[in-house]
């Protein structure tokens, strides 16, 4: 029987390699793991977000008061109604429960991602004091990049002329603000992906190694990120099928999506590396 041969054409071949690599590295479940250990980081921290507010015995009023300037009404009802109730029932074991796996989940969920990195690059697993440390520092990392993410796409316009209006805040940071924050939550989500790819290597890397794959699984994210936004918005009808339950099925199939950009993100790196090696390859034997 004759064996297939891969094609010749360097696009085509590179689509065949990263195809292949898909297959026997078994991405779909390692973004299925992936994505379990993302969805469990959600609920601790919000356990732990709500035992905090509980304890902190916030004057609910004077921050209603403050969020109905920019806020719609609905929106100021619910969160009347959640600080209320968190307020009304503190609970330090929450608190402290919610801090140990708010810890843990991301740990787990680097570990997994980190696993999978060493995978697209052909190691072998680690082990050690050293890969705990490197998963630490990087659960840090991821920590700091969400919440810095997450403040540069919620503070919108609204606040900002609120602020400025009211608390003194100079016009031009934020004109800045509103200017940059979109490049600099894409700039954010860049390194945190080329530091995660760098970290999960057991010797120093050269830049073109790492960056193709970071842009690729950046670019991937965003594009299936709007077109599933779009597909559930316009097609699935989630909500109208499953009820409430929807919202749980549209985020596990969001944070798998997710999950499976960051991994070929560095399959996109492998193949490259592969390619390279087998032209250094030929030019030496010719």
């Amino acid at each position: 029987m004759k064996q297939f041969s891969p094609p010749k054409n360097p696009f085509f071949r590179a689509a065949y390699l990263l195809t292949r690599r898909f297959l026997r590295h078994n991405v779909g479940a390692q973004s299925a793991a992936l994505a379990f250990y993302l969805l469990f980081m959600l609920f601790p921290f919000l356990i732990f977000l709500s035992a905090l507010l509980g304890l902190l015995h916030l004057d609910v009023a004077g921050i209603l008061s403050a969020l109905a300037e920019f806020l719609p009404a609905q929106v100021v009802d619910v969160v009347e109604v959640y600080l209320t109730y968190v307020g009304s029932s503190p609970s330090p074991q929450l608190l402290v429960f919610g801090l140990v796996f708010s810890i843990y989940f991301p740990m787990r969920a680097t570990n997994t991602l980190m696993r999978s990195v060493r995978t697209a690059y052909h190691l072998g697993p680690a082990h050690g004091v050293v890969q705990v440390l490197k998963t630490l520092l990087y659960t840090v990392l991821l920590i700091a990049a969400i919440a810095l993410t997450l403040v540069l796409m919620s503070v919108s316009d609204r606040i900002l002329a609120y602020c400025v209006a009211n608390f003194g805040l100079p016009a031009f940071i934020a004109e800045l603000w509103a200017r940059l924050r979109f490049p600099l939550a894409a700039a954010v989500g860049y390194f945190a992906l080329f530091f995660l790819y760098a970290l999960a290597q057991d010797s120093r890397q050269p830049w073109r190694n790492i960056w193709p794959g970071t842009l690729a699984a950046l670019a991937s994210w965003l594009c299936l990120s709007w077109l599933y936004a779009w597909y559930v918005e316009h097609i699935a009808h989630y909500s109208l099928l499953y009820g409430s339950i929807g919202t749980v099925i549209v985020l596990l199939i969001w944070l798998n999506l997710s999950a499976m950009s960051l991994i070929m993100g560095a399959e996109v790196n492998g193949t490259l590396m592969s390619l390279r090696k087998e032209r250094s390859e030929k030019a030496e034997t010719h």
